[in-house]
């Protein structure tokens, strides 16, 4: 799912910023999200990972993510932990929602 759609609602779309650790390299994130159905995609301080509701849900060891109306940090997992600083999964986007701003 690269155009950020989902079928279903079970399907959502999920979008997480990645802080690196010093010395660490977007790369190293891709071998564990890609066994969890995660993409890695560098950025300039770190990575961004996309990939289903269902796919984060069960690689970040979490019941649900339901409310995104707001940015959430999620807990790093061990296997990731000298990889990653921190892990934040962002808001849904609301159609237009630029649009209404003064």
């Amino acid at each position: 799912m690269t155009s950020g759609q989902a079928d279903a609602p079970g399907d959502e779309f999920v979008e997480a910023l990645v802080e690196l650790r010093a010395g660490a390299s977007a790369d190293d994130l891709v071998p564990w999200c890609s066994r969890h159905g995660i993409d890695v995609m560098p950025m300039v301080a770190g990575a961004l990972l996309t990939g289903s509701r269902p796919a984060f849900a069960e690689a970040f060891d979490l019941a649900h993510l339901e409310d995104r109306s707001r940015p959430r940090t999620l807990p790093v997992p061990p296997d990731l932990a000298r990889t990653a600083r921190s892990v934040t999964v962002l808001p849904t986007p609301t159609p237009g929602a630029r649009d209404r701003m003064p």
